[in-house]
């Protein structure tokens, strides 16, 4: 008898054995695929739906994963972590796990954890031509003149002008030609400024009329 047929016989004989340990060695791995992460598991950050990297993180963007901690890639973001408000360096798909890989600088990084780039339009464009980043200036606000005044207020008569930020570093100086300088006159610079101190900034550049000193 060939060892090929005696094989056949041996299988036919054990049918039914053989048929129960293939069932269990499914059912084994159907478990396997379908239970909880043990115990020890990794919290990670991972994106709720497919992110751009054109709009700022939201929390409502993120959700927080638990991984086997051989599964977690290196530099992943963990509870606490979340980069609300952040930007992205590229586009992230629904389910991937956020790394610092994936976040991108601020051009404020480095000036504190609080810090946000504020672009402010000079008045006097000449003036912000001297300036380069890592210069440090000083930011003030001249009150409106007679024709600046908005209805229903009395024209400035006198008053210092205010003084919006004091010692700021220059992060950026746009190059006119990308910005720099636009239709409403003078010309932008990029200053790090941190809460209160940012907003008045921004809201000041819109008006219009900024000043600066530079520092030595």
């Amino acid at each position: 008898m060939t060892l090929r047929r005696r094989t056949a016989l041996a299988l036919a004989r054990h049918r039914g054995a053989v048929g129960t340990l293939c069932a269990a060695i499914a059912l084994a791995g159907a478990v396997l695929l379908l239970r909880p992460v043990p115990e020890g598991g990794t919290e990670v950050v991972a994106a709720a739906r497919d992110l751009s990297p054109l709009d700022p993180v939201a929390a409502a963007d993120l959700e927080v994963r638990t991984l086997p901690a051989d599964a977690v890639p290196e530099g992943a973001l963990r509870p606490g972590e979340e980069p609300v408000g952040g930007s992205l360096t590229g586009p992230v798909r629904r389910g991937e796990v956020l790394t610092d890989a994936r976040l991108a600088d601020s051009p404020a990084a480095g000036y504190g954890p609080g810090a946000a780039a504020v672009p402010v339009r000079v008045a006097d464009a000449e003036a912000a031509a001297l300036v380069a980043p890592g210069d440090r200036v000083d930011l003030v606000a001249a009150p409106p003149g007679p024709s600046e005044a908005p209805p229903g207020f009395a024209p400035d008569t006198g008053r210092p002008p205010a003084v919006l930020a004091e010692d700021r570093p220059v992060v950026a100086v746009p190059d006119p030609q990308d910005g720099g300088a636009g239709g409403t006159g003078g010309a932008v610079i990029v200053v790090a400024a941190e809460g209160d101190e940012a907003a008045a900034l921004a809201a000041a550049s819109v008006r219009g009329g900024i000043a600066l000193t530079i520092r030595g």
